[in-house]
């Protein structure tokens, strides 16, 4: 199958089916009113991942999508069917934006949660709608409202953490081979990768990650050389990616070391976000090298290469420390994907509060509370509070002293 990561299509969303002005005819009714109804919406446009799609081979050639229009509304109160939505099945890491103002429509990432792209118009308005209490025979209606039309351009860029980048013939595809179950083609002359190749290398139970390969890189890629550098869109979401060098080449008169910084050069042209992820340096072919002069060449090339990051000796061939490099990488991704798990500072503690204790009343407690709400009772009515009690000899001195009152009834009349 062809390898498509580029498509452009057309999408037209249907229009809304238009509203009906109709009256109802019925024996012995004289006056019937209104009864047309609103138009059906019309379909929108979907699209939507499927993981068990890898390239845009369909969107080739079938350049148009059109969604149905909505049905037109119709006597009797009978409203307007609406018309079906399509969903374009895309693979998964697939960017649609508009052609036109070159803006994110959608980014693909999880398999089957549809995304509107277009959305249908809709349903106009049939008489039945405009009935009022004051206008009880309306004759307007309304058409059905546009469904959206544009351009697209699909973009794949596959989903992988690690990626390969190097020279043609550089052992990428051995590599990919040597260390997961992706079967590229492998050949002894240049491109022979001419699309990316997706591998899962197996670390452990639980334990793999997603590794690309993608055609090599010459100098002047920018400019059209060899298969040009629109293949370095598949490395943008990778977490790592994987300089491999050749440093065993067949022509005597080719330097490594030029022959990496020039891809360096074409990465940094390309995109400064993908120059500035993290690059291992994978020092290749070391089969094919002396044992006794593996150590000065790669002493060599390090130092003239002017690199300070991680190095690894391999031979893909042989997988001859490819374990090692492998369990590097997925160190590397496991630590990016794991959230970090932050110390807690003391001085940023919310202070605990206790809860406050159960109050228990007793006996003091509840004279002591009728005590106080009688002497509110006796201020807040203008009386002044109980005395003291003095005992009964105290009382019965006080009514001695007192006066007997008078009784107006018994006085002598003037």
């Amino acid at each position: 199958m062809k390898f498509v990561d580029e498509a452009t299509i057309d999408i037209a969303a249907g229009n809304g089916g238009a509203g009906c002005a109709s009256f109802r005819r019925e024996k012995f009714i004289p006056f019937g009113g209104p009864d047309g109804g609103d138009g059906g919406r019309g379909g929108s446009v979907y699209a939507v991942a499927d993981r068990n799609l890898n390239t845009l081979i369909d969107y080739r050639y079938a350049r148009r999508h059109e969604a149905r229009n909505g049905e037109a509304g119709r006597g009797s109160d009978q409203f307007g069917a609406a018309a079906e939505d399509i969903m374009l099945k895309v693979p998964v890491g697939t960017i649609v934006r508009d052609l036109e103002t070159d803006e994110i429509i959608a980014e693909l990432l999880e398999p089957d949660v549809p995304v509107l792209l277009a959305k249908g118009g809709d349903g106009g308005f049939g008489n039945l709608h405009f009935k009022t209490s004051t206008n009880r025979a309306p004759r307007q209606k309304t058409p059905g409202w546009p469904g959206e039309v544009k351009k697209i351009k699909m973009e794949l860029r596959v989903l992988a953490d690690v990626g390969l980048l190097g020279q043609p013939n550089a052992g990428k595809s051995t590599l990919i081979a040597a260390v997961s179950n992706a079967r590229p083609k492998i050949a002894d002359y240049p491109f022979t990768t001419l699309y990316p190749n997706l591998g899962v290398v197996r670390v452990g139970p639980e334990k793999s990650f997603v590794i690309a390969d993608i055609p090599g890189l010459i100098e002047g890629a920018a400019e059209g050389a060899g298969l040009g550098h629109q293949f370095l869109r598949h490395l943008q979401r990778t977490r790592v990616l994987l300089h491999v060098v050749d440093l065993a080449p067949f022509n005597p008169d080719v330097d490594p070391v030029a022959e990496a910084k020039a891809i360096v050069k074409e990465l940094k042209k390309y995109d400064e976000a993908l120059y500035e992820k993290p690059r291992w340096l994978v020092l290749n072919k070391l089969d094919m090298v002396p044992a006794e002069e593996r150590a000065a060449r790669v002493k060599d090339f390090v130092k003239r290469y002017k690199w300070k990051g991680p190095v690894f000796e391999i031979s893909a061939l042989t997988r001859e420390g490819c374990e090692p490099l492998i369990r590097a990488i997925y160190d590397h991704v496991a630590a990016i994907q794991a959230p970090p798990v932050e110390d807690p500072d003391a001085r940023f503690d919310e202070p605990t509060i206790d809860p406050p204790k159960a109050f228990q009343e007793t006996r003091k407690t509840r004279a002591a509370k009728a005590k106080v709400i009688k002497a509110a009772k006796a201020e807040s009515a203008g009386a002044t509070p109980a005395k003291t009690p003095r005992g009964k000899k105290a009382d019965k001195a006080e009514k001695a002293e007192k006066p007997p009152e008078r009784d107006p009834r018994f006085d002598p009349l003037p």
